[in-house]
């Protein structure tokens, strides 16, 4: 680009504000002279909100070894938590990453939690399988904040929230890949994220229409606890449903009945198990990607730590989701009774 105007190139794969944030605050340099010998006409100022956050501290931030680079990661994935998807200048879908990274992180918390509930209700059976689902029902006039009876389409406040985070995900991600990627070719792995990220996207969808809103659902009881938690049980693993008969049977959905169904398929449990390894690779690279980010502000001596420790946690993420799919497949089915 040697006399020519590269502004475009140069805005495609830095974010704004990254001259200003790096400059050498003293530098005497001012705008450079558009004379006849370049070519080219002045360059308008690039669009868009300059981002101003700091750069990650040097060093190890004043706590080493494994336990600061633990520290440092709990801390700045609960301010990213605490911060939420609402405040990121993304409300006008630019390319900001702040969009992606924090959506990230509460999509990366809730599915942690949401494995562990699996699991439990594989290991524990179809009342804690089915106890899970019906503490979100439980949930459900959250999302209407008290003001109506349940929220659109009967989603708790939580669920609200994951789908706005998502949606937000989506689609920062989507013009970050447009803006950014399109003009590479495939093999140089920049489209590793968009691609992996479209079959994530694809299998939510499928995920969700097979259970969460299937047309085929049956119902069951369970005496689910009180207090939305069976805090006295949650040390055997019983954490949504209650053995005391003096509380009374309640009607829910039977999910356990539902994942029996669907995954004694062998072709949908290998089509899960695929996009669940998808899914696994795309935690894998994202997460490389999103712990040196200046959002994140992980002192420069542990983020190789916490790339690892991260790649740990999507293993195992993937390993429980799989292993749910299979165990389903293999172990004899236990007996629901059903009601209408």
């Amino acid at each position: 680009y040697a006399g020519k105007h590269a502004t475009d190139e140069w805005n495609c794969i830095h974010k704004p504000g990254t001259i200003e944030k790096n400059m050498y605050p003293a530098s005497p340099n001012g705008a450079v002279d558009m004379g006849p010998v370049s070519g080219a006409s002045a360059a308008a100022a690039p669009t868009g909100p300059v981002d101003d956050t700091p750069p990650p501290p040097d060093g190890d931030g004043g706590c080493g070894g494994i336990l600061g680079a633990i520290i440092f990661l709990i801390k700045n994935i609960v301010l990213m938590l605490l911060r939420t998807v609402f405040f990121t200048g993304n409300f006008k879908i630019d390319s900001d990453r702040k969009g992606t990274i924090r959506s990230a992180c509460f999509l990366l918390t809730f599915t942690i939690v949401h494995v562990l509930g699996n699991f439990v209700g594989m290991v524990k059976g179809p009342n804690e399988a089915n106890g899970e689902g019906y503490f979100f029902d439980r949930l459900a006039w959250t999302g209407g904040f008290g003001i109506w009876k349940e929220g659109p389409v009967g989603l708790s406040a939580v669920e609200l929230y994951l789908a706005f985070a998502l949606l937000l995900h989506v689609l920062v991600a989507l013009k970050r890949s447009w803006e950014i990627s399109i003009n590479y070719c495939l093999y140089t792995g920049r489209w590793n994220m968009l691609l992996s990220g479209l079959v994530i996207l694809f299998f939510l969808t499928m995920h969700l229409r097979d259970l969460r809103f299937s047309s085929e659902m049956t119902y069951t009881k369970l005496r689910p606890p009180p207090t939305y938690v069976a805090w006295d049980g949650v040390m055997e693993g019983r954490v949504f449903f209650e053995t005391d008969e003096s509380i009374p049977l309640v009607r829910v959905r039977n999910l356990y009945g539902r994942e029996v169904e669907l995954f004694k398929d062998l072709g949908k449990s290998t089509l899960y198990t695929a996009c669940i390894v998808v899914f696994w690779c795309h935690m894998m690279i994202g997460w490389k990607k999103l712990v040196p980010a200046d959002a994140m502000q992980i002192p420069k001596d542990h983020v190789a730590k916490v790339v690892y420790m991260g790649w740990l946690a999507a293993t195992a993420i993937a390993s429980m989701y799989i292993s749910v799919v299979w165990y389903t497949y293999f172990a004899p089915a236990q007996y629901v009774e059903l009601v209408d």
